[in-house]
């Protein structure tokens, strides 16, 4: 089987597809698509806590945030760059409430990875812009 060559713009729109498709299902509140969009050995890389490591365990996670009623989510797209073994893609997030103010925002890392013919999520690393409240 012949493999066809790696296309860099392509694989971007698959990374801005699925950057999409992960803003939508946020803001739907869908645990389940949210999970999908990472690869089975994946790792959730959140500030102030160990990595959460493989598909069920990041699902638990978003289904707690959800459960716990999710501001409106917003992504954008810095940059991406990478070849056929990884993708790598900057972006800045928010999070705001119903009147448009913004909660917390700040700024991500992402690896993607070819897992059964999609680009997904192998290392999601996040952290906020604001200033670190001390309990």
């Amino acid at each position: 089987e012949v493999k066809p060559a790696f296309n860099l713009d392509e694989a971007k729109a698959a990374i801005e597809t699925a950057g999409q498709t992960f803003v939508m299902a946020m803001n739907k509140g869908d645990s389940i698509t949210l999970a999908n969009c990472y690869t089975k050995d994946a790792k959730l890389m959140g500030p102030n806590e160990k990595a959460v490591i493989g598909r069920p365990a990041i699902q638990k996670v978003f289904s707690g945030w959800i459960k716990g009623g999710m501001p409106t989510f917003t992504m954008k797209t810095i940059e991406i760059w990478g070849n056929e073994e990884m993708m790598t893609a900057e972006k800045e997030w928010a999070l705001s409430d119903k009147d448009g103010k913004i909660l917390d925002s700040g700024k991500s890392i992402e690896l993607f990875k070819m897992e059964d013919g999609k680009w997904r999520l192998f290392r999601d690393f996040y952290n906020s812009d604001l200033p670190c409240h001390s309990k």
